[in-house]
């Protein structure tokens, strides 16, 4: 593990343990696999979901968030819970969740101007996850 990415997951370990008391039995689990945080919701309109949110650069970048099936691959639009789903990102080709404090918002090109360096103080891994969970749950 390169020094980058050990800072990465150290950083990323200690949002997870926020984002575990914050949101309580709102959700099922929250962990980390190398830079990913997994975030699992039950009981949703399409059961239970997992989202993972790719942390590679945090948070110099935001967070990558999808809905992932049991073999990890991007759901389909069917397959995001609540509100989540928003379209297919124009940029990035895949199903999305237009939700600012995300990668996918912020590279939108009608997004461009609201920049993550204004956000990334206050809008942590666990008030994105209480977000999300929130529409999910919609």
């Amino acid at each position: 593990m390169t020094q980058q990415s050990t800072i990465v997951a150290d950083l990323l370990d200690t949002e997870v343990a926020v984002a575990l008391e914050r949101l309580g039995d709102r959700v099922s689990a929250i962990f980390r696999v190398g830079t990913q945080v997994h975030c699992v919701i039950e009981k949703t309109n399409v059961g239970t979901a997992t989202l993972r949110l790719e942390g590679a650069g945090y948070d110099a970048e935001p967070l990558q968030v999808a809905v992932i099936t049991p073999d990890g691959q991007v759901a389909p639009r069917e397959g995001w819970p609540g509100t989540l789903f928003h379209s297919i990102h124009p940029v990035l080709d895949r199903p999305f969740a237009c939700v600012q404090g995300t990668y996918e918002y912020h590279c939108l090109p009608c997004h461009m101007a609201d920049r993550w360096d204004a956000h990334r103080g206050h809008l942590r891994l666990a008030e994105l996850l209480s977000h999300l969970v929130k529409k999910a749950r919609q």
